[in-house]
């Protein structure tokens, strides 16, 4: 197997309510390991006294081999943040090599994150690792949609594995870890290509069985899970609209 030397690419963001109720205090910063490295914009779309609403814009092709995004999210205590994405992102053949993208959000007290993810495509060859972190503090929320895509149209699925790790005051609340690829993809997801999932964290719904697509976690919270052939198919749209709502 080829390697290569990681290009890594950090953003960092980070939000901060304004005690004087001015406009809150958006802080961001990026850093490439060389001149090639592709990296996360983070453009400011809106901010207040409290929320800032973020796009997350690729400069470059994302992702190659060897591209290692890193992105690491501070919200403060009593500050919102809500981020968008202008398109999906293609993880494409890597031709035996590999690439990375790495998610870690803390959120102090009373915080919200929202995050509208855009379809995830890992194409045929692909090799990537992603991984998401979140640590919640008391009262803090959650809401994150996100859309994997195993192989462009036609395509068999590219290799994925999905490391998911969620602590509220520091308790695990959802640890999960997913490999995904052309041999293990029919088996964990039935022969589909697209797995969407709603996360609302830190916010309760009422019990209801009817609800189709949901799990109650058992600390807290609720993940929506749906399966699909297309993306279209397997959208979850009034889970986004309910963990949206909940969030406030």
């Amino acid at each position: 197997m080829l390697t290569s030397t990681e290009r890594v690419g950090r953003t960092r963001i980070r939000v901060s309510a304004d005690p004087d109720g001015g406009r809150c205090r958006v802080r961001s910063a990026m850093t490439g390991s060389d001149p090639s490295t592709a990296l996360v914009r983070p453009m400011v779309l809106h901010h207040d006294a409290r929320a800032a609403r973020i796009s997350l814009v690729p400069e470059g092709a994302l992702l190659l081999a060897g591209d290692a995004i890193e992105v690491d999210i501070t919200v403060d205590a009593g500050a919102r943040l809500d981020l968008v994405e202008p398109g999906g992102t293609v993880a494409f053949d890597m031709r035996g090599d590999r690439a990375r993208w790495d998610v870690r959000a803390r959120l102090g007290r009373d915080a919200v994150l929202t995050w509208a993810g855009e379809p995830f495509v890992v194409a045929a060859g692909a090799d990537v690792s992603r991984r998401l972190d979140l640590e919640l503090a008391a009262g803090a929320g959650v809401a994150i949609r996100d859309t994997l895509v195993l192989g462009r149209y036609g395509e068999r699925p590219g290799g994925m594995r999905q490391h998911t790790t969620v602590a509220v005051e520091r308790s695990p609340v959802l640890v999960e870890e997913l490999p995904l690829d052309a041999a293990t993809a029919p088996g964990l997801l039935g022969g589909h290509r697209v797995l969407c999932s709603v996360l609302l964290l830190g916010r309760q719904l009422a019990p209801d069985p009817a609800v189709p697509d949901r799990y109650d976690l058992d600390a807290g919270g609720h993940l929506w899970r749906r399966l699909g052939a297309q993306a279209h198919q397997a959208a979850l749209p009034d889970a986004w609209r309910d963990a949206l709502k909940a969030i406030g």
